[in-house]
């Protein structure tokens, strides 16, 4: 409840926030048009219900914000917390005189606020308030910006419009910032006429004394703002000292078998931190996510019963298991406890390390994996699980690829497109591509036995191998371009991973990739079938353990492409 009711005082300010900025904006055609612009957008705000609305939005959002501040054990955070929390607390400092104006000043019932006066004050009057003035616009606008993006990044729909939603929070203030600098140069043109800015005050009712003592009001909640976030930063600095010093509980924590000292009053994330011990909480400890669940052995009986957030969040199964959200769970005992996540969920580049080859026509092998029924995982789970989930599959992937010679050429989201025998040519490539599959398949068993958890059924996926010509090179961005291939070859490997559904199997490979890699194939059925997309048929092996697969053929060394025959024939496992 607290939490959504900084949401929503937050989304409050950020709308008026909103308003300001694209009023501002108007001060690229002129200053009556930002006067008769705030009659629409920021009029509303100064009637009683919007004054209520406005105040207890801000006095809201602001106290709950310490207050969370106050609760926190620990100051060790993420980047990303930390600069929304920088920028939120120099806000207030930023704005008050703004906000608070001289509403409060003897006379200022006579006062006639427009934004010739306003901006004569900040660019005449006080021109290190105009700047001060500028960098507030975008010092809240960032953290209200921040504080939305970490809100909707637990919705699909908004990921896919994330980058159009980039592009608008630098727009906006962008053209606000040209709009007040357009308006501050008018004033200061005008201000040259002799007792224009007086004449502009007379008429304004604005008089010294109430400048005076709006300035001094400013200074005196700046020093006490001020005051108290030092007084706050100090109490969090002596905190663990004031505190008994005798033993205290630990942490048992693994992997890396650490023990961490449990910090008082403080979730288990929070002590976890405070170790300078990686995890891996990907909503920042908010509870918005499962990321920084872990697994509790000894002591787990000792723990407080699970939060109605926990259970929201995280199955029964789980829970039964003894699965917990280390940024829910305040234990007070000794605790044995490990990472089911590991930090940076398994994220890798690939391709970083790929050096530029102009395209030509090559003959290799072509491997296309994808995970079966992706759709009901993303269903039936948080984005930020189902992208942890998926990281922790693509790494295993690319272990896999790395092991066996193969290149990663291509990714669509739930699978990915590797070439073998760019450099073995392309007997040696089917069979790398062949051993690289079994692979895939080994490391998919292992990564479901750390995952039988969170995943019962395990993941399942499909290989498609098909070989032959195709112009392979360079492509993409020319800062960040990565070697695929182009073909009718590429098209029929990636039909072949699609036929793994239609004939319920884990693997498809061709008959061309099958004859390259000398495989036993006596008991392994064959298919013509009809490929998408292409007039002429395709005969398949279709594979249902991919493990069984053996060769005849002897072990191979091959330079520069061409193959030579070495040692004796045997029969291996590929």
């Amino acid at each position: 409840m607290i939490n959504k009711l900084r949401l929503y005082g937050g989304l409050v300010l950020f709308l008026f926030v909103t308003g300001h900025l694209i009023n501002l904006s108007m001060g690229l055609i002129s200053i009556d048009a930002m006067n008769r612009g705030a009659k629409i957008l920021l009029n509303p705000w100064h009637s009683p219900f919007g004054i209520i609305l406005l105040t207890g939005a801000f006095s809201s959002h602001i106290s709950i914000a310490i207050w969370s501040i106050c609760k926190r054990r620990t100051l060790k955070m993420s980047i990303n917390e930390k600069v929304q929390i920088i920028l939120g607390l120099l806000a207030p400092l930023l704005l008050f005189g703004h906000v608070i104006g001289i509403r409060f000043s003897p006379g200022a019932d006579d006062y006639i606020a427009t934004y010739d006066t306003t901006i004569a004050l900040l660019w005449v009057i006080f021109p290190w308030r105009g700047l001060i003035q500028a960098g507030a616009i975008l010092v809240v606008w960032s953290h209200g910006c921040i504080g939305i993006d970490k809100w909707l990044n637990h919705y699909a729909t908004y990921v896919k419009f994330k980058l159009f939603a980039v592009f608008l929070a630098g727009l906006v203030p962008t053209v606000a910032i040209a709009g007040y600098v357009a308006a501050g140069n008018h004033i200061l043109q005008a201000a040259e006429q002799e007792n224009w800015i007086l004449d502009l005050f007379a008429k304004a009712n604005l008089y010294p004394q109430m400048i005076d003592m709006a300035n001094a009001r400013e200074f005196k909640f700046q020093i006490g703002f001020v005051a108290f976030l030092l007084i706050l930063f100090i109490a969090h600095t002596i905190r663990p000292f004031l505190g008994s010093r005798a033993s205290k509980p630990r942490i048992f924590y693994s992997p890396g078998e650490k023990v961490i000292e449990l910090i008082a009053n403080a979730t288990l994330l929070e002590s976890i931190r405070a170790a300078d011990v990686p995890h891996a909480p990907v909503c920042g400890g908010q509870g918005r996510c499962s990321t920084c669940r872990v697994r509790i052995g000894q002591g787990a009986g000792d723990l407080p019963p699970p939060t109605e957030k926990e259970t929201n969040i995280l199955s029964p199964a789980a829970l039964a298991f003894s699965i917990r959200l280390a940024c829910q769970l305040y234990p007070a005992k000794d605790l044995e406890v490990t990472a089911i996540l590991k930090p940076g969920g398994g994220q890798r580049r690939f391709g970083i390390n790929s050096k530029y080859q102009p395209a030509k026509e090559r003959d290799v092998a072509f491997l296309f994996v994808d995970i079966r029924n992706s759709t009901a995982l993303s269903e039936e789970r948080l984005p930020f699980d189902v992208v942890y989930i998926l990281n922790l599959f693509f790494a295993e992937m690319a272990d896999a690829l790395d092991e066996t010679k193969g290149h990663y050429a291509q990714f669509n989201g739930d699978g990915l497109m590797a070439i073998y025998g760019m450099e073995s040519g392309p007997i040696q490539g089917c069979e790398e591509a062949i051993e690289g599959a079994k692979t895939m398949f080994s490391k998919l068993v292992q990564l479901n036995e750390r995952l039988k958890t969170e995943l019962p059924a395990g993941l399942k996926i499909g290989i498609g191998i098909h070989a032959g010509d195709a112009v392979v090179g360079s492509m993409g961005p020319p800062d960040a371009p990565i070697i695929s291939a182009l073909g009718d070859n590429v098209n029929i490997a990636a039909r072949l991973e699609s036929l793994t559904k239609e004939y319920d199997v884990p693997l498809v490979i061709s008959t061309t990739v099958a004859k390259r890699s000398g495989l036993v194939m006596d008991h392994i059925p064959v298919h013509t079938v009809l490929v998408k997309g292409r007039t002429r048929m395709v005969d398949i092996n279709t594979i249902s353990d991919p493990h069984l697969l053996t060769t005849h053929k002897p072990k191979r060394s091959v330079t520069n492409g061409n193959s030579q025959m070495q040692g004796l024939p045997l029969n291996r496992a590929i």
